[in-house]
């Protein structure tokens, strides 16, 4: 073969499997909003984690062949994977799910990092593609073709509320829009695919206005308004940072006018901010650790209810484990230095690049757009947003041009793949054991226990040893427990929960269990602990008036029965009128 003609074949086949990366990429951007079939691992939020990982994974053990030759770790990348290994990694529980997909997610960065080339425009067309899947899947809600994951709401998509379903549509329109902006001149030519933009914009901004998701909205204002911003000759002149400051003191107005769009869930943060404030006030400088908000506030809640709560605050105090404010939870997980950090972060990858690029723009306008829903959601718990964080995050540097006295070469190309091929071999095996108790718990959720399985050993219950510093699982193995009232002790995981993620259902589920060993004051204490979490909730209460009339304290239990009855119920639904049922039964004689 002639030299020039092997040439061209290498060529050809470099080009080949580039394109094969940047598909498998895309793959990935719609696997993480739509998930794999929730059936395989019977929940909304692992589906994600696990198809994404899968998906992630993938991609990194067929991209090591197209990495490039001189791979430089420069500072900027050092920085960041510091900082988003302090961001995503929980190092109280090393061995979590969770834990197994942020370093997913960290793999992902170094990959896109070595990546000689990547294909954008397949990128754009994934998004394209998700924000389609999405659509689609909302008007099948809304119509009811098919069900909502939630008893609450029409409209969540592949998600448990319509909030994620929002901001991921809110994200991708992002992309979209500001793409058709930027490259609104080259578009024109392609007339077909122009044509399958405009149509997508459509399509989907009916569904994103019908998930009244006001946080969504304001982000992908935000989005393409940066993305204007960016583009000004002089971003940073007088006149521009003028009609910047007005532009946000609109931005600023318009926030506060749509609380009379939902004033209950406003009061409700309002709520979470001055609770917060005292868990601040007692650890200010070093916070309470990765997931310390979702482990302590509940008791910082229940005390605050029993001291200094009006009324109003009490009907609006919910079950949450999420500060619905990202620089909050810094503050209370990390204190005022991770505060700080996570500001200078923000403020580091939203700067106007020197080099304007459109995919730049288009990225920096994705992060200004995530870091807005920040400021009213929980980022830090969606799967979902953070795979388009990091692959933004890591497109932006991949654009910025590197200085080279301050870079760090590795010592060879091989070195990295070696390294990104054994990280990857190891995260495979260590997600494939995870799965394995995950779709276990699925299939015997599915099934009633029968005497066969009492008969032979459990595998859920041999497996909940290996899986016991996953707290999503313990959980749902608690709940599994008590559906089907397996003979089996649970107090130790419902001890390790109470730590790490306590809620009100959980100290019933406690309060249960001491009641059936005569444990009576335990059991009022976790019944009374749950009742002062979320007062509005009448079953902790119910269970309280229940054990006071078998302890032979009627009085006091006709007096919780009488309260019960006579309240303002937030959702009635059958617990509600099962509890109230049976409230009458025991006091016929009284309320007559």
């Amino acid at each position: 073969m002639h030299p020039q003609n092997i040439n061209l074949f290498t060529y050809q086949m470099k080009n080949t499997i580039d394109y094969f990366s940047s598909i498998l990429l895309g793959l990935t951007i719609v696997i993480s909003v739509s998930g794999i079939p929730p059936e395989v691992f019977g929940h909304t939020r692992t589906s994600f984690i696990f198809g994404t990982s899968i998906m992630i994974l993938l991609t990194s053990i067929t991209a090591w062949n197209t990495f490039r030759k001189n791979i430089k770790l420069s500072w900027q990348d050092i920085l960041c994977l510091y900082i988003l290994t302090l961001y995503l990694i929980d190092f109280k529980h090393p061995g979590s799910l969770w834990n197994t997909s942020s370093y997913c997610l960290l793999i992902l960065y170094i990959t896109l990092r070595c990546l000689r080339q990547i294909h954008y425009t397949i990128i754009f067309s994934s998004c394209l593609c998700a924000a389609i899947l999405l659509a689609c899947w909302g008007y099948l809600q809304y119509f009811k073709y098919i069900p909502s994951n939630s008893q609450f709401f029409l409209l969540t998509g592949p998600f448990h509320n319509p909030a994620v379903l929002a901001i991921m549509l809110s994200l991708l329109l992002g992309v979209i829009l500001n793409g058709l902006i930027l490259f609104y001149s080259s578009l024109k030519k392609s007339y077909y695919f122009f044509i399958i933009i405009i149509t997508t914009i459509l399509f989907c901004l009916p569904i994103l206005v019908l998930t009244y998701a006001r946080a969504a909205y304001i982000s992908l204002f935000i989005s393409l308004l940066y993305c204007s911003y960016l583009r000004l000759p002089r971003p940073f002149s007088m006149k521009h940072l003028i009609r910047l400051g007005g532009v946000l003191l609109f931005i600023i107005t318009t926030a506060g006018a749509s609380y009379f769009l939902r004033p209950k869930s406003a009061d409700g943060r309002l709520l979470i901010w001055k609770v917060s404030w005292q868990m601040i006030k007692d650890k200010p400088l070093t916070g309470f650790g990765k997931g310390g908000f979702a482990a302590n506030y509940l008791y910082y809640q229940a005390e605050y209810m029993k001291s200094s709560a009006s009324k109003e605050e009490k009907e609006v105090a919910g079950d949450t484990h999420l500060a619905f404010n990202e620089p909050l939870r810094m503050t209370v997980e990390y204190g005022v230095t991770g505060l700080l950090t996570y500001l200078a972060f923000c403020i580091w990858t939203l700067l106007p690049p020197k080099k304007k690029s459109f995919t730049t723009l288009i990225c920096k306008s994705l992060v200004a757009g995530i870091v807005t829903w920040g400021m009213f959601a929980y980022p830090d718990q969606t799967y979902s947003l953070l795979t388009l964080w990091i692959i933004s995050i890591a497109f932006i540097l991949n654009k910025k041009k590197t200085i080279e006295p301050r870079t760090i070469r590795a010592k060879s190309r091989i070195t990295m793949i070696a390294i990104c091929f054994l990280a990857t071999f190891l995260l495979s095996g260590r997600l494939w054991k995870q799965w394995q108790p995950y779709h276990n718990l699925y299939l015997h959720s599915q099934s009633p226990i029968t005497e066969k399985d009492m008969e032979y050993p459990n595998p859920i219950l041999q497996v909940k040893d290996k899986m016991k510093d996953d707290i999503g699982f313990c959980y749902a193995y608690c709940l599994f427990v008590q559906k089907n009232n397996l003979d089996t002790d649970v107090l130790p995981i419902i001890h390790y929960l109470e730590k790490n993620f306590p809620s009100p259902s959980l100290l019933m589920t406690k309060g249960d269990c001491l009641k059936k060993k005569n444990q009576w004051k335990e059991a009022e204490s976790a019944y009374r602990l749950a009742a002062n979490m979320m007062p509005s909730l009448q079953a902790p209460r119910g269970r309280l008036a229940f054990l006071y009339n078998e302890t032979g304290r009627r009085k006091e239990a006709l007096v919780i029965a009488h309260e019960i009855l006579t309240e303002d119920v937030k959702v009635y639904g059958f617990d509600t009128f099962r509890l109230h049922r049976e409230l009458k039964r025991i006091f016929e004689d009284e309320f007559k």
